[in-house]
């Protein structure tokens, strides 16, 4: 018999599985990296979210800060949309009479970002 040129079967079949292989997992850090991403800007939103609302916080005349119906975001959660089904908490604890600390969170998606704040009483205005 002639020798003939090309490749066997088994060396075809290896070849796909190799190339299988590679397929595979190429596809499986794609869909980490797009899962990875989609965390990562919604915790940027998040935290966005909860630097627009210490600033009201900030603002906020410190004898008001601890009144019940003053326990909830202030801001226009409006950049929150893509994180959409979301909670918001607000809790303030008073550890001195001149003291107050208020502690922002969100919660979406098995997910949360905090932020916390101090408020001490210096007399003056909400400004400072």
């Amino acid at each position: 018999m002639p020798r003939s040129r090309g490749f066997s079967l088994v060396e075809t079949l290896v070849a796909l599985a190799i190339l299988a292989i590679v397929i595979t997992t190429t596809i499986a850090m794609f869909a980490e990296r797009t899962r990875r991403l989609r965390e990562a800007n919604e915790t940027i939103l998040a935290f966005q979210a909860l630097s627009n609302e210490a600033e009201y916080w900030r603002r906020e005349p410190f004898t008001q800060i601890d009144k019940p119906d003053n326990q909830t975001f202030k801001s226009d959660l409006a950049i929150l949309t893509p994180m959409a089904p979301y909670t918001t908490d607000v809790k303030v604890d008073a550890p001195r009479s001149d003291i107050r600390n208020v502690t922002l969170t969100i919660h979406w998606a098995k997910r949360e970002a905090h932020l916390g704040i101090a408020r001490a009483n210096t007399g003056g205005s909400g400004l400072w």
